[in-house]
């Protein structure tokens, strides 16, 4: 009995122990120095195409792009790399994004703040000249062939049973006179009972809402488009801009998440899966015309999506997934050589800066303010890190926020509320002569793991913290609290030691009971 008793005691005080070790052995990690670099070649392509998927999640993208689902946009991020760009200028609506990526400008200058839907809205156009067709036929003149490739329908159609309102989409009416080949599906008509028509082949009809979802044509069908105009390019350099409409479709129709089971909605991953080949076809093409290895890709979107909507204001003050977009580039020569994130209204300058435009000609000049951006690569940043709360959490409790109040026991984590513009930052530790790097940071937080103070004596305590970010931008906080050093070694850890004990004892006793 007393033998069992025994048993029983040790592989409590065993379980005890493996839980009380498990509960203090954090992963120690360490970041590297950023590294700042000052020659930059500025880069130059021949020809560039430009394709968005309207209201990709870029979580999803990442998400489809790393199991394998989307083998063609794979293809562009073998060769390149993925682009964190972010939108800060106006509404996360299809129109102000597309009108802020083809001209470089904020809605101050562009004139599109809204999508302009419906009856009684103000049709506003993009004025004349800004988009990158237009700035590249002012310096290339007939050199280089401009290519539109849209899916929206705007005329003639029967609007009985579509929810969206006719012409709802001029935004780019004074530079159809600069584009060569142009396609935006305006004279091809549409009816209910036509299945076969080719604005018919969307997303279905809706029971519950008695509505089409919208009169959209089909990623495969535009692909198609594309492909044909690239085969009547007769100039050595061409532009090709294209814009599919599926993604955001399904999103409103089928919503980003399934409520119940959390996964993706078939319908919603289904849509990048047809975007994703439709861009296939246009990268056989280059191919097969010679011209991909000297051609700037560029796959992205002209904002995100959360739950069947997008619309909001910009970041950081909506959801992350709706403000921040993830673009694909074939080739890491145009990145930022600190690999920031960049703004969305970076995008049309840094097309043009790499097809060999001259930006001290163009007007607005491209600066970096509120309402323009500038090529990626001169991206700058000259704000501090804003620090906020600061949180601590040791084995197995949930974080507590630190102030003069707080008494720290053993060893710990840190926690920091912060904003940047960077996702990348490094953050430093000081307590007396002791010294802590943080392991993960983001724009929204810096963390760090395993700090001990147990050498230290107990009582009131400074800790002094430093963040910089990736441009070398600097902010200091220093917070009072209290340590207890006496606790620093959880219960759990006792046992593990109890349970050596009884593990040696039993042994002996189990010799001693053979003689």
């Amino acid at each position: 009995m007393k033998q069992k008793i025994l048993t029983f005691v040790i592989l409590i005080t065993l379980f005890s122990s493996i839980q009380g070790f498990n509960a203090i052995s954090y992963t120690n990690q360490e970041t590297s120095d950023f590294i700042i670099i000052n020659d930059f070649v500025i880069p130059y392509f021949e020809n560039v195409v430009f394709i968005t998927w309207d209201g990709t999640n870029y979580k999803v993208l990442e998400d489809m792009m790393d199991d394998g689902r989307l083998v063609n946009t794979n293809k562009v991020d073998q060769t390149g790399y993925r682009q964190t760009i972010r939108i800060t200028s106006h509404l996360t609506s299809t129109n102000p994004g597309l009108a802020c990526m083809e001209t470089g400008y904020g809605p101050d200058i562009n004139l599109i703040p809204y999508n302009m839907f419906g009856p009684g809205t103000i049709k506003q156009s993009i004025p004349d000249n800004l988009t990158i067709a237009e700035r590249l036929k002012e310096s290339f003149g007939d050199d280089v062939t401009t290519m539109f490739v849209y899916s929206w329908q705007t005329a003639e159609m029967d609007m009985t049973y579509i929810n969206q309102d006719p012409m709802i989409d001029p935004i780019y009416n004074n530079m159809k006179e600069e584009i060569d080949l142009y396609f935006a599906s305006e004279n091809i008509s549409w009816t209910p009972d036509d299945p076969d028509a080719q604005a018919a082949n969307f997303h279905g009809f809706s029971e519950e809402l008695q509505l089409y979802v919208s009169p959209v044509m089909k990623a495969d069908y535009l692909g198609n488009v594309a492909v044909d105009f690239l085969k009547n390019v007769t100039t050595d350099r061409f532009f090709l801009r294209v814009h599919f409409t599926e993604p955001d479709q399904a999103g409103h129709g089928y919503g980003v998440t399934d409520t119940l089971t959390g996964e993706y909605t078939e319908g919603y991953v289904q849509s990048l899966i047809d975007c994703d080949i439709a861009t296939g076809t246009i990268l056989d093409q280059l191919e097969s015309m010679g011209v991909l290895d000297e051609t700037l890709v560029i796959i992205g979107a002209d904002h995100g999506m959360y739950d069947h909507g997008h619309d909001g204001g910009i970041w950081p003050s909506n959801t992350d997934e709706i403000t921040t977009n993830t673009f694909i580039f074939s080739n890491d020569s145009v990145e930022h050589p600190l690999g920031v994130p960049v703004y969305q209204r970076d995008i049309a300058p840094t097309i043009l800066a790499s097809m060999g435009v001259d930006l001290l000609s163009v007007s607005p000049l491209y600066i970096r303010d509120a309402q323009t951006g500038v090529p990626f690569w001169e991206l700058y940043e000259t704000t501090k890190p804003k620090l906020y709360e600061t949180y601590y959490q040791t084995a197995g409790n949930i974080y507590q926020l630190i102030n003069e109040n707080a008494t720290i026991n053993g060893v710990f984590n840190i926690s920091m509320v912060i904003f940047d513009w960077c996702d990348d930052l490094t953050g430093v530790l000081d307590v007396g002569d002791l010294e802590f790097n943080s392991i993960a940071s983001s724009w929204s937080r810096v963390i760090w793991r395993n700090i001990d103070l147990t050498a230290l004596e107990g009582g009131p305590i400074k800790l002094n913290f430093t963040v910089t970010d990736t441009f070398g931008n600097s902010e200091i906080k220093q917070l009072d609290t209290n340590i207890n050093v006496a606790d620093d070694t959880p219960i759990s850890v006792w046992f593990s030691i109890l349970a050596i004990l009884a593990i040696g004892t039993a042994a002996y006793l189990k010799k001693k009971n053979k003689f």
